[in-house]
């Protein structure tokens, strides 16, 4: 009975805990290439990033920090990543959130859950346009930051994969 009583006292609060101790606090920072991408730092992209952020900052007035950022590769895709950090009680309902208000901007379609493999982090994914061109925007959620993508040229699922590429060299915890 004492045991039952400490799995259910310890162990249930742990479980559901653990996510949010691994993913809070959390760090951004924008390296200047990731895989085949470099950051592209030119006066338009500077420009078009620090709008993002602001777009960011606005949209979630809560958040610690937050960054955008505009990469390209040497065949012309164009990869926009930004975000923020900060607590978030609930991912799955932010992801929900953050897909819905880009939804007018880059005329999204319907949205997609993604499988991130990690407790406590939702992703979507939703196909639309951006300059013209088709794109796929997904976003990523955890208890400690959000990074969204804008990817030309690619599927949803390698938009997804490379997502997860980015933030993990873009979003650290010590957790």
């Amino acid at each position: 009975m004492l045991l039952l009583t400490l799995a259910c006292c310890c162990g249930c609060p742990a479980y559901y805990g653990m996510p949010m101790a691994s993913q809070y606090p959390a760090k951004a920072a924008l390296p200047q290439q990731v895989a085949d991408l470099r950051l592209r730092e030119d006066p338009r992209s500077t420009r078009d990033a620090r709008q993002l952020e602001t777009q960011m900052r606005q949209s979630h007035w809560l958040a610690e920090d937050t960054f955008a950022g505009i990469y390209h590769t040497s065949n012309g895709k164009r990869v926009t990543v930004f975000g923020g950090t900060g607590f978030r009680f609930t991912p799955s309902a932010d992801a929900d959130a953050e897909i819905e208000r880009l939804k007018d901007q880059y005329a999204l379609g319907e949205k997609q859950i993604m499988e991130t493999g990690v407790r406590g982090r939702h992703e979507r994914c939703a196909v639309g346009r951006t300059d013209g061109v088709g794109a796929v925007v997904c976003t990523s959620v955890d208890h400690g930051s959000i990074t969204t993508g804008v990817f030309t040229g690619l599927s949803v699922d390698d938009s997804s994969r490379l997502l997860g590429t980015l933030r993990d060299q873009i979003v650290t915890t010590d957790g």
